[in-house]
């Protein structure tokens, strides 16, 4: 079987303001782009990992990855690695373009979630994130399922134009064009790649 790369991320995201936003899913094979997806999740909700993994098995088996940008996603919506792992069968790779922190999210989570401590557990996993060099600069590697080592030589294979791979930045462009033309979060500001991320 061939090789599938499964990247997904979220489109446009109005922060705590609740609704649903999309997010977009896009398997590449090689370098290629082969099939995409297109979902919806709650703002702030607890429903990302059953919906991303749900899109991901329909559109790729192993062998293959996934690729995040974030474990958060949707605001302070969030993925769980493990399950994500677990339920498609494939390993994760998140590649962040900073260094995220932990610590940045414990107000505003205790703040307004009274799960505050069930998000914390689950995003925890960014204190494992490791800064590797690539041909076009710094990322920042969370990984499950897959060494990083191999995770680092699979990013870096899809770095096209920029430091941020390909997949993961066509995703980023189809979830927040759905959002528009879906109407959904109205009001809220153009968003950057990665700006729409709680971490």
């Amino acid at each position: 079987m061939q090789f599938t790369a499964v990247a997904c991320d979220d489109g446009v995201v109005r922060k705590l303001g609740g609704g649903l936003t999309a997010v977009a899913c896009v398997s590449y094979r090689e370098l290629w782009p082969v099939e995409a997806s297109i979902g919806l999740i709650r703002v702030d909700g607890l429903d990302a990992t059953s919906v991303l993994s749900g899109m991901v098995s329909l559109m790729a088996r192993p062998p293959g990855v996934i690729m995040l940008d974030s474990i958060t996603i949707g605001g302070f919506n969030f993925v769980s690695l493990p399950a994500l792992h677990r339920l498609t069968g494939l390993p994760v790779v998140v590649a962040y373009s900073y260094m995220p922190s932990l610590r940045r999210l414990e107000v505003p989570l205790r703040q307004h979630f009274s799960d505050a401590e069930l998000r914390l557990r689950a995003i925890s996993l960014v204190s494992n994130a490791r800064r590797v060099e690539t041909a076009r600069g710094e990322l920042y590697l969370v990984t499950w399922g897959i060494g990083l080592d191999d995770a680092r030589e699979l990013v870096e294979s899809y770095q096209v134009f920029t430091r941020v791979p390909e997949p993961i930045r066509v995703a980023h462009r189809l979830a927040s064009e759905a959002s528009d033309v879906l109407g959904l979060q109205k009001g809220a500001s153009g968003q950057g790649e990665g700006q729409s991320k709680a971490l």
